[in-house]
């Protein structure tokens, strides 16, 4: 096995416009990096790129342009390059979330694509003859299902050490977490990769090893029942706390024989006119808004109500949703394209487990939230939905399916 990494840093050196939270001023100051983590795991004729960014989202109009260039420069298939993001909310307007109103400066979107290419193809320059370990541990106290503090939720984080075969020195680690990175809200206006920026700059500090970091099923988990201070502190605090209950990873027994890949892709029809859901709470939260005299839960009938009139108003849409799947020996990376509420990761995780599966979420192109039928109406992430109820679990159904046919 061969594998190869790089980080490139592209934090603006101007002020821009940030994706997350419907802000409208500039940035003002950098508190951490934005980032690009690029790897690339390669062994014999096959080769597995995932490269990452620090961003609120990521579509097509970078990614595809990306994929192109690195199939034209290395011949590698589209279906071989993972491309995401670790969803923080406070980096640059790349793109346009679909339920925000935030000026997408198209010279800035466009010099990703440039920098994504820069990332993978210095990735690709730097493979060496390698072996990896793994390590995991369980997070307590500092996140969880932010609807259900009882709830599903994967408190595990995983580490892969990537070593060069000859020198035995590290030449990257790989962060796999799940937790939504928001504990900067909306009135932070420093550039910033927030918590799993925060947890990748102190795990490479305490290890002097070159770190990258993915977000894996985290649709519904967050620090929202377990936050203490605000902000920065916050940050400080959190960040420290996990990095410290780190200290307590195992290893795992990992075996690497055998490179292997699939996809699955399938289109889904979304129509907020027509859609049973969005059709009948409409008017009971206008029913809400007439009567309610509590401020908060106004406000939270409000916004709610905005998020389905504005699905209604778009009419119909088609989502092209996608995953990678990876066999890499008994390890499978998985990649998801959004917001995977809990219970529909768990689902993949409970379907291998012979298997350390790393599920990568965030990655092509962004489609809002995953949420299954037991959970489908019940909580804010229906509300920012663009699958009707039944199609996140035939999604997610199909790709476990798609996974046991690659591990025949």
């Amino acid at each position: 096995m061969q594998a190869g990494y790089n980080k490139l840093n592209i934090t603006p050196k101007e002020a821009v416009r940030i994706a997350g939270y419907n802000r409208k001023e500039l940035s003002k100051g950098v508190l951490d990096p934005i980032e690009i983590n690029s790897l690339v795991i390669k062994e014999n004729k096959q080769t597995i790129i995932i490269s990452i960014l620090d961003s609120i989202i990521i579509e097509d109009s970078v990614i595809l342009p990306v994929k192109q260039a690195i199939f034209e420069k290395y011949g590698i298939p589209f279906e071989q390059i993972i491309i995401g993001c670790i969803h923080t909310h406070s980096a640059p307007a790349y793109f346009k979330p679909f339920f925000e109103d935030v000026y997408i400066d198209t010279e800035l979107q466009n010099s990703l694509i440039d920098s994504f290419v820069e990332s993978i193809s210095l990735s690709m320059n730097s493979l060496k003859e390698s072996y990896l370990t793994m390590e995991k541990t369980e997070i307590e106290g500092l996140y969880g299902n932010r609807n259900n503090k009882n709830g599903i939720v994967d408190k595990s984080v995983h580490v892969i050490h990537f070593m060069n075969s000859h020198s035995k020195k590290d030449i990257c680690s790989f962060i796999q977490i799940s937790c939504h990175p928001t504990i900067l809200n909306g009135s932070n206006l420093k550039l910033s990769s927030d918590l799993l920026g925060w947890i990748r700059q102190k795990y490479q500090k305490k290890t002097n090893v070159p770190c990258m970091i993915v977000n894996g099923y985290c649709g519904d988990v967050s620090t929202r029942f377990y936050r203490e201070l605000k902000g920065e502190d916050e940050l400080e605090r959190v960040s420290s706390s996990i990095i410290n209950q780190m200290n307590h990873l195992h290893t795992l027994e990992t075996n690497t024989e055998g490179l292997k890949s699939t996809t699955f892709e399938k289109k889904y029809s979304y129509n907020g006119q027509t859609d049973s859901f969005v059709q009948s709470e409409i008017p009971h939260l206008k029913e809400v808004i007439t009567q309610s005299n509590d401020t908060s839960k106004l406000a939270m009938s409000k916004m709610l109500l905005h998020n389905l009139e504005f699905k209604a108003s778009k009419g119909e849409m088609i989502l092209n949703l996608y995953s990678h799947i990876i066999k890499l020996g008994n390890i499978l990376f998985i990649s998801l394209p959004g917001d995977i509420t809990a219970a529909l990761g768990q689902r993949i995780v409970n379907a291998f487990k012979n298997y350390h599966v790393i599920i990568i979420g965030y990655c092509e192109n962004y489609s809002n939230y995953f949420v299954c039928n037991e959970d489908y109406g019940k909580y804010f992430e229906t509300y920012i939905s663009r699958l009707s109820k039944g199609n996140a679990d035939d999604f997610i159904q199909n790709v476990i399916d798609q996974t046991r046919v690659l591990l025949k």
